[in-house]
């Protein structure tokens, strides 16, 4: 066995494979990004009630949960599914880690948007500047 085949078989995982490991990643994100925003709404809700300046909803985790919930189904379910529907096209000739780093940002991002816009953020005001 030469290192070459060595190496095709130490790096040798099918598309799917690839997706759902660097879809791992994505939900690490995804996680982070959920705790950001439950804590900056806690922190929001405590400022005004303790400075009188508004009213904000305190926060609810339920809420919070149903979003990761949402975040991370869209992102494993839809990586799974772009890499199937990637194996049928063109990009089946890619290199494997392109293509699912790829699908990795194209779910993340179809993810993060999901989740905004259930804690009724729209996500079009995050890039409406750019």
């Amino acid at each position: 066995m030469s290192a070459a085949d060595s190496q095709e078989s130490r790096w040798g995982l099918s598309l799917p494979w690839w997706s759902l490991a660097i879809g791992v990643l994505t939900t690490v994100f995804l996680v982070g990004l959920t705790f950001a925003l439950l804590v900056l709404h806690a922190l929001t809700y405590g400022f005004t009630s303790v400075a009188g300046l508004g009213s904000v909803d305190e926060p609810d985790v339920g809420r919070y949960e149903l979003v990761l919930a949402i975040g991370i189904g869209v992102n494993v379910f839809g990586a799974l599914g772009l890499s199937r529907l990637a194996l049928r096209t063109r990009a089946a000739a890619w290199p494997r880690v392109l293509t699912a780093l790829l699908i990795a940002a194209v779910t993340g991002l179809l993810a993060t948007a999901g989740m905004l816009a259930v804690l009724g953020i729209d996500p079009r005001l995050l890039v409406d500047g750019v």
